[in-house]
């Protein structure tokens, strides 16, 4: 399918060589008792960017990285784009045999990780890094097996082969990175990003915060997860420094509200589950005496309730936004939280807004005709723009299902049904499909069903998200069918989840059921399976007597 070239100026490269001009002392990345300053970073990440591009290829090549999060990770992520390759990051928490089909499936032609996790991969699945070259951070390469082509991130700085600064660098359009989401066959899906695409958020995002050189952003987001977008690269654009959160403390209130305090950081932006954590934590009187000036959250809804608590801990004045868009689309709508909002019930939401400067947006109803484009509508939001996908890696067929041609530009579908109100805001009313949110991840019900369908035991599988109206989070429960004769539990389905699923995708809840229930219609009734849910999860949780009451 035929996509519009961008019109965005510039790449995402150009901002790292223009801070390191202009503010080589500056501090760019801080991890805990570690930094780097403008000028460090501009020079290590060009010294690793030549050892990547000595072994090139035609195309965009792909270079996935796969590392807990650290000033290395930041500075291979620059060094890949410099080098005119875009970056691939893969969870660090991950399964070993998700890590693997990623790097299968996108062709990587380097891996820059750890040693100990190039002697997992090739434990179990050696195919897949037989074609690669290997950049391993930390550890002993000469402890890496003697058929791969190692290279030590230490070796890749010795060497002082640095890339020329005047030869072509990547355009607009090239690719910058690929993120991979949850896919609904079962194998996830690498969403292909461009600079282009990347820089009309950025640029508008630094223009919108007024983000400076005297600002702190709290990078929060994994690097895999596409808000680590904003943290990354809007702070490199401004010349301001990122500070990384360590992983370990991404649940942990209190202990991201001393890292808020410490690090003085200005800028948060992270899913509304942690920040619900950050204000029921007990040394949340923290956050009003910090430096906060914009808090910005996306990925899930943020009901009234738990954003008005927010807005009064935090310091009077600091602005609050609510960010939305599909990592296919990036930040495509904004709203800037008024007074009004909270007038709203409880339960609600604030909106989601209106589209920013770079994004056009049109409703389609369930027949997929177009809805007129002023007043009061719901239907299918869809997104065009400067920040709209290339498109989903070697799937044309999946890129052109979820791709709308209008005379006015090529839209796509996000999925998600919407309200727009009189003042011309677009309201989140849900999803139009089986894909939810967990923690602030895309996860598609069809992957968690695919990997317990995957079992000999197992004869159908159904996942449901059931919604906790306390705690505003979304959880998950699957119900399973054995074929006749076979003995399991749910322990073993546990097992079969973790093996290949991310620990947000695990279910809280598997059943195993005699049979399912089934509508007239003969399709699966979900309807009561999700009541069952609710009523087993309650329980639950209500403690063990909860059953016999």
């Amino acid at each position: 399918m035929e996509r519009s070239p961008s019109t965005t100026a510039g790449t995402l490269v150009d901002h790292l060589e223009k801070s390191a001009r202009d503010n080589p002392g500056k501090i760019a990345v801080k991890e805990r008792n570690r930094q780097i300053s403008y000028a460090e970073l501009d020079e290590i990440s060009d010294l690793v960017a030549g050892t990547l591009a000595g072994r090139g290829q035609d195309g965009t090549m792909r270079v996935g990285i796969w590392l807990n999060k650290s000033i290395e990770a930041v500075a291979a992520i620059h060094a890949v784009l410099r080098s005119g390759g875009a970056y691939v990051p893969i969870d660090p928490t991950a399964p070993v045999r998700r890590a693997a089909t990623i790097i299968a499936d996108c062709g990587m032609t380097w891996l820059i990780t750890t040693t100990d996790r190039v002697e997992t991969i090739r434990a179990t699945r050696p195919e897949v890094l037989s074609s690669l070259s290997v950049l391993v951070v930390g550890g002993d390469p000469a402890q890496a097996p003697d058929d791969l082509s190692v290279v030590s991130w230490a070796d890749a700085l010795a060497r002082g082969t640095r890339t020329t600064r005047t030869a072509a660098g990547p355009d607009p359009d090239d690719v910058a990175y690929i993120l991979y989401t949850s896919g609904s066959t079962g194998t996830p899906k690498g969403v292909t990003l461009s600079h282009g695409n990347a820089r009309a958020f950025v640029d508008w995002a630094g223009r919108e915060f007024g983000v400076t050189s005297v600002d702190v952003l709290a990078s929060h987001a994994p690097l895999h997860f596409d808000l680590s977008v904003l943290d990354v690269f809007v702070a490199v654009a401004a010349g301001a420094c990122v500070s990384l959160v360590p992983e370990s403390w991404q649940g942990l209130g209190a202990a991201l509200n001393q890292f808020v305090a410490d690090e003085k950081i200005s800028m948060w932006y992270s899913v509304p589950s942690a920040l619900r954590r950050m204000v029921e934590a007990k040394n949340s009187e923290l956050l009003a005496a910090s430096r906060l000036r914009v808090v910005s959250f996306a990925g899930e809804a943020y009901s009234t309730h738990h954003l008005r608590a927010l807005r009064d801990k935090v310091p009077t004045g600091a602005a609050l936004y609510n960010l939305y868009g599909p990592t296919e689309t990036n930040v495509c709508t904004f709203h800037r939280v008024e007074d009004e909002d909270f007038g709203a019930a409880a339960g609600a939401a604030p909106p989601i807004g209106q589209p920013c400067p770079y994004a056009g947006a049109i409703l389609l109803a369930e027949d997929r005709t177009r809805l007129p484009g002023d007043g009061e509508m719901v239907g299918e939001l869809c997104i065009s723009g400067e920040s709209v996908m290339r498109g989903y890696w070697n799937d044309p067929a999946k890129t052109a299902s979820r791709i709308v041609d209008q005379t006015d530009g090529r839209f796509y579908r996000t999925g998600d049904i919407v309200r727009r109100d009189r003042d011309g805001r677009y309201v989140f009313i849900g999803r139009n499909d089986s894909l939810v949110k967990i923690k602030g991840y895309r996860v598609e019900l069809g992957e968690i069903e695919a990997a317990l369908e995957s079992s000999p035991a197992v004869d159908q599988a159904v996942c449901v998200a059931v919604g906790d109206s306390a705690s505003g989070d979304t959880r998950l429960a699957a119900f399973v069918t054995l074929l006749s004769g076979v003995v399991t539990d749910e322990r073993d389905m546990r097992r079969q989840c973790r093996e290949s699923l991310p620990s947000y995708m695990v279910p809280e809840l598997i059943e195993i059921l005699p049979a399912l229930e089934y509508t007239s219609t003969g399709k699966v009734d979900r309807l009561a399976l999700t009541a069952l849910a609710e009523s087993r999860i309650t329980m639950r949780r209500a403690g063990p007597g909860a059953a016999r009451k």
